[in-house]
C-alpha cells in the first residue's frame, strides 16, 4: 500500500496511529493507552473504529478518509469511549491507496484528557518508540538543573552501553525506576523488554515463582510458566527494594545473577538467560550491611555501578523547575492553560521538606491542577499540611540570606564533614556522598578558593 496526496503531518513524539481498511476495520494500531477504551485491552486490531467510541460521528475524519478518499488535516473531535471516558482527539487522516484503488486510511493523532480523568495520564506513555518494551521514561525525562543530578545523568550515558549491574540508592519518590528505565533505554538492550518488580509488594512465597518461574506439578495448581528472569531475555530486570527479601532468597538471587542461569520451581533443569540487573534500595546500603539485612556478596555483585539519588531538597533549583515541568505536562495532556504559581507559592514549596520527594511534588501539583480555577493555582489549592509545615532545616539555619545560600552552606558542611570523616580520602568520601571524585574535587577546590578570597579581603 502507498499513500497518495499530501505529506503526513506528525507533530508529536507521542502520536497515536490507527490504520483501517475501507470498512473502518483496524488492521494496525499503536495507541499509548488502550485503557481509554477497555481495561485489559492490549490491541485494537480486528475491531472496527466504531467499536472504540459510543458516540463516533458518521462523518468522523477517519471514516471520510477510508470510504471517500478525503484528506482531513488538523481535526478536533470530542468523543466518549466504551468505558465512559470523555476524550478530545486531535490529528490528521489520510487515504491509503494500492495503485489507484482506495484500500484504507491512516490516522495520526493525540488524545487529551479532561481534569476528571487525570489519574489515567500516569498510564500513558509519552514515547511511542518505547511502548513495546514496557517503559515510559528516557534519559531526557530526568528533569534537573542541579549539578549533582546532571552528574548522574552523565554517568547514566556512560555506563548504559555496558552490561554492568547497577545498584540505585534513593529514598521514596526520588525516581529510582525513572533512572532504571533511562539506563535501559540508553543501552543496546532498548529494543528488548524492561521488567520491573517491587520485591516488597508480594509475599516472598510468591516472589520466588514470579522471578524464577514454575514447573507443572511442582505444587498444587502449578503450571509451566516463565519467571521474570526468563521473560527479560536480552533485556533488563529492575528489582526494587531488594533489602526487603530474606537472606535465603538473596542467596538464590546472587547465584542467578552470577551464573546467568535459572531453575524453575520444581525443575531439575537449568536454563541460561541473558539479562541485565538494575536493583534499588530505599535505605543506605552500609546500614543494611551492618544490620545484616543485605548480604555483602549480593551488594558487591549488584553495585558494579552505584548511583545515589539525592532528596529533592538537596537538588539546587529543581523544586521550581519541576513545578513548572509538571504544570506544562498536565496542561499539554488536558489542553488546559494553568499558569505557573506565584512567587509566594514557590517560596512555600522551597521551604517545605518534601519527604516524598519528586513523587510528592508531582502529586501536589496534580491535586492543585485539578482544583485550580481561572487558570491559576492559589494558596487554597495547596494542601494545608504544606502551608502549615515548619520551614525545612535549610531555611532555619540562619535569619539572613536566600534559600539558595542556606542550601549551599549546608551542602558545604556535609561535603567537608564527609571528606574529613574519611580522612581526606577522595574515593571514600565521594562514595558515601554518591558523587564522582571529579565533582568532589571541584567542590573542594571551590571551597578553598572562597576561603582564600575571604582571607585576602581581611
Amino acid at each position: 500500500m502507498n499513500e497518495k496526496g499530501t505529506g503526513i503531518l506528525i507533530d508529536s513524539k507521542d502520536a497515536d496511529i490507527i490504520l483501517v481498511d475501507t470498512e473502518g476495520q483496524i488492521v494496525y494500531d499503536d495507541i499509548g493507552n488502550y485503557r481509554y477504551f477497555q481495561l485489559g485491552m492490549t490491541s485494537a486490531r480486528g475491531k472496527n473504529i466504531r467499536e472504540l467510541f459510543c458516540d463516533l460521528p458518521e462523518n468522523y475524519p477517519l471514516l471520510r478518509a477510508c470510504q471517500r478518499g478525503e484528506t482531513v488535516e488538523h481535526f478536533r473531535e470530542v468523543m466518549t469511549t466504551g468505558r465512559g471516558v470523555k476524550l478530545t482527539k486531535t490529528g490528521s487522516c489520510y487515504p491509503v491507496y494500492d495503485g489507484e484503488e482506495l484500500v484504507g486510511a491512516i490516522e495520526i493523532g493525540k488524545f487529551y484528557y479532561g481534569k476528571e480523568n487525570m489519574r489515567e495520564i500516569e498510564q500513558h506513555s509519552g514515547h511511542m518508540f518505547y511502548r513495546k518494551n514496557q517503559t515510559r521514561y528516557m534519559l531526557d525525562d530526568i528533569i534537573t538543573q542541579d549539578p549533582g543530578m546532571m552528574e548522574i545523568k552523565s554517568r547514566i550515558s556512560s555506563i548504559a552501553l555496558s552490561n554492568a549491574n547497577v545498584l540505585i540508592y534513593g529514598k521514596t519518590g526520588t525516581g529510582k525506576e525513572l533512572v532504571a528505565q533511562a539506563i535501559h533505554n540508553s543501552s543496546r538492550r532498548y529494543s528488548r523488554k524492561f521488567l520491573s518488580q517491587n520485591c516488597s509488594a508480594i509475599p516472598e512465597s510468591l516472589l520466588e515463582s514470579v522471578l524464577f518461574g514454575t514447573t507443572k506439578g511442582s505444587f498444587t495448581g502449578a503450571v509451566d510458566g516463565m519467571g521474570l528472569f526468563e521473560e527479560a531475555e536480552g533485556g533488563t530486570i529492575f528489582l526494587d527494594e531488594i533489602n526487603s527479601i530474606s537472606p535465603e532468597m538473596q542467596a538464590k538471587l546472587l547465584k542467578t545473577i552470577e551464573s546467568k542461569k535459572i531453575r524453575r520451581i520444581g525443575s531439575d533443569r537449568e536454563t541460561h538467560v541473558d539479562f541485565r540487573v538494575v536493583a534499588a534500595v530505599n535505605e543506605d546500603p552500609a546500614d543494611l550491611i551492618r544490620a545484616k539485612r543485605l548480604k555483602p556478596d549480593l551488594l558487591y555483585r549488584l553495585a558494579v555501578v552505584y548511583i545515589k539519588l539525592p532528596d529533592l531538597m538537596e537538588r539546587e533549583g529543581d523544586i521550581e523547575l519541576l513545578t513548572r515541568h509538571f504544570i506544562d505536562y498536565f496542561n499539554e495532556k488536558t489542553h488546559s492553560h494553568i499558569a505557573y504559581p506565584s512567587k509566594e507559592i514557590i517560596e512555600v514549596f522551597q521551604s517545605y521538606s518534601w519527604p516524598g520527594n519528586v513523587r510528592e511534588l508531582r502529586n501536589v501539583i496534580e491535586g492543585a491542577f485539578a482544583f485550580a480555577e481561572n487558570d491559576k493555582i492559589e494558596r487554597n489549592d495547596i494542601p494545608s499540611y504544606i502551608l502549615e509545615a515548619e520551614p525545612s532545616r535549610e531555611v532555619r539555619t540562619g535569619s539572613d540570606g536566600s534559600l539558595k545560600e542556606h542550601m549551599t552552606q549546608l551542602e558545604r558542611e556535609i561535603v567537608l564533614e564527609a571528606f574529613h570523616r574519611k580522612h581526606q580520602n577522595l574515593t571514600d568520601a565521594a562514595e558515601i556522598l554518591g558523587i564522582s571524585k571529579q565533582l568532589l574535587r571541584y567542590k573542594l577546590d571551590s571551597y578553598q578558593e572562597e576561603k582564600d578570597e575571604a582571607e585576602e579581603s581581611v
